[in-house]
């Protein structure tokens, strides 16, 4: 059975706004536990630019401050799902979810016992009139 949640990223209290967001990013995509960058994928970026391109859609749309990214975690069982799947079953959420709107990087931790999936997006939309992404009490279980 998989087990999820979302969290949210605010603007950094000091120092660089999107600190939180970069250090989603950083996390998600490490090497060791994507097998090397094989379970990495983005959607509307490039993984290894991601960060910039956020923050160059939140520049355009004066955007920068506030809510900075979205990070979402699903996690299998150990039986539940091999990597494999879990990454085309990512890519498919991500796709679907997001409707080609926003930046997104997405990836499985294949380092534990049980892969987990992870979906980091922008707070802006990347298309259109770059409206923040709208997160309501609820939604979770209502839509995601």
């Amino acid at each position: 059975m998989a087990i999820s949640k979302i969290l949210h990223m605010k603007q950094a209290k000091s120092g660089y706004k999107a600190k939180h967001l970069a250090n989603a990013l950083k996390y998600i995509m490490e090497p060791e536990k994507t097998h090397n960058g094989r379970y990495v994928g983005s959607i509307n970026c490039s993984a290894d630019t991601a960060l910039q391109q956020m923050v160059d859609t939140k520049r355009h749309f004066g955007k920068l401050d506030k809510r900075q990214g979205y990070h979402i975690i699903i996690s299998f069982g150990e039986e539940d799902a091999s990597p494999d799947v879990a990454y085309q079953i990512m890519e498919r959420c991500a796709r679907e979810y997001l409707k080609g709107e926003f930046e997104a990087v997405f990836s499985v931790h294949d380092d534990t016992e049980h892969p987990h999936m992870h979906l980091v997006f922008n707070s802006v939309r990347c298309v259109g009139d770059g409206y923040k992404y709208d997160y309501k009490k609820g939604d979770w279980e209502k839509y995601i």
